[in-house]
């Protein structure tokens, strides 16, 4: 009878494991999450660049492009719709799809490619936007949604990007930060917005700022007050408020090779079903001086030394990542960066080894450059720290994105009426 109950106990929470995660597969997000383990190397970006900011001029001749790859390796059938947001990223109800879309808002992936003659095989999927069956008219927050055989609840991925009708000027500046214990590693941001001939009423009531660093919606700063109003001009000059972390520079990792050490592999091993790499040991940055060097701002390039094309030829290999650690932290620590939308989910979290005296995690990555830092969820905290493991110093380059939002007095949709991009490298 005893082994019975347990029996039944164990399946009991099983099957809670499995519905909680098939809750969370089903709860849609307005913000960019993968939502099945086995989509893998999700990238959205502007025709121009693989590595910049999922932003667009409404008039632009150019175009996004989605593109990830199914681990499950057969072909599915994907759709995709466009929805219009506001500035805080709530769908516009004001709006119906008619009043911002030319075209069908729900459309089909009608390609798939099968990987080519790699040891783990998966079907790739990629799509661009605008295309013959969707176009965008207006301006504004966009939330693009992927999902399986016609079934909205079925999600397989979102994304938010940006249409920009520009009709102000966005003028940032950096400096360091006056409040002594941010001194040395934190950077301080003010800026104005010039509205030459483009009448705003009431700045309080028509105009939304967002100011984001590397892209990252997570840690944006929303929703200023400005400082001054002079007649074309509105000043930002928020002393203490306008602020982040400068952080270091992004951990880099080289594995376009499989066949080759880079280096920051130590050791690489081929198996008849595909490959493993175990990469040197990291330490914990925080009191080591910053050190600059180049990197993708969090991002991660799909690229291979191997073969010719890394869309279908690319190779997924198990990445072996060790932190050093003398004593466990007060906390979980995760592996974080663009790769996985910086979210601490439970297959990015590290083990600590007694006998390694250290963090250790095995995931998969496909032939690539990638950025990555380390991250720790604090016990009774819904945040991720950085500092604790990586550091802050103040010279670290990073790039803001400032964006503006314009109401019109009965408006029905919040405009995006100004974009810059501003990266703190020194010329």
């Amino acid at each position: 009878m005893r082994l019975q109950f347990l029996v039944l106990l164990v399946l009991f929470f099983s099957l809670g494991i499995i519905n909680a995660q098939e809750i969370d597969s089903k709860t849609f997000r307005n913000y960019d999450y993968i939502y099945k383990k086995h989509i893998k190397s999700v990238q959205f970006y502007p025709f121009e660049s693989e590595i910049d900011y999922p932003i667009l001029s409404l008039h632009s001749p150019g175009h996004f492009v989605l593109s990830f790859d199914d681990m499950e390796a057969y072909t599915k059938d994907f759709s995709y719709k466009i929805i219009h947001c506001n500035a805080n990223w709530e769908p516009t109800l004001e709006l119906d799809p008619i009043d911002y879309i030319d075209g069908f808002q729900e459309n089909r992936f009608y390609e798939s490619q099968n990987s080519f003659s790699t040891k783990v095989p998966y079907t790739h999927y990629e799509v661009k936007i605008p295309n013959e069956d969707i176009k965008w008219t207006k301006s504004g927050n966009y939330l693009l949604k992927v999902y399986r055989d016609n079934d909205e609840n079925d999600l397989i991925i979102t994304r938010r990007f940006m249409i920009v009708d520009t009709k102000i000027k966005v003028v940032p500046q950096l400096r360091r930060s006056a409040t002594p214990p941010n001194a040395l590693s934190h950077q301080e941001l003010f800026f104005v917005i010039e509205h030459a001939g483009f009448k705003i009423g009431n700045v309080n009531e028509q105009i939304q700022t967002a100011i984001l660093q590397n892209g990252r919606w997570n840690n944006s700063i929303i929703n200023l007050q400005p400082t001054y109003i002079k007649d074309e001009e509105i000043g930002y000059n928020m002393h203490g408020k306008l602020i982040f972390p400068g952080y270091k520079e992004f951990r880099p990792l080289d594995i376009r090779s499989f066949r080759f050490r880079t280096l920051q592999v130590e050791q690489l091993q081929e198996y008849n079903n595909g490959f493993e790499l175990w990469l040197f040991e990291d330490v914990n940055r925080q009191h080591i001086a910053h050190l600059f060097t180049h990197d993708l701002n969090g991002n991660f390039l799909i690229e291979t030394h191997d073969e010719r094309d890394a869309t279908l030829e690319g190779e997924y290999g198990d990445i072996n990542f060790s932190l050093k650690a003398l004593t466990p932290y007060n906390g979980d620590v995760y592996l974080l960066g663009g790769f996985n939308n910086f979210q601490p989910k439970e297959e990015f979290k590290m083990t600590y080894n007694d006998n390694r005296r250290g963090y250790q995690l095995t995931t998969k990555l496909k032939n690539g450059f990638y950025d990555y830092i380390y991250g720790l969820a604090e016990k009774n905290s819904n945040k991720i720290n950085f500092k604790i493991l990586e550091g802050s110093s103040f010279e670290t380059e990073n790039d803001y994105l400032f964006l503006v939002y314009f109401k019109e007095f009965g408006g029905l949709y919040d405009q995006l009426v100004a974009y810059q991009k501003f990266n703190t490298r020194p010329n």
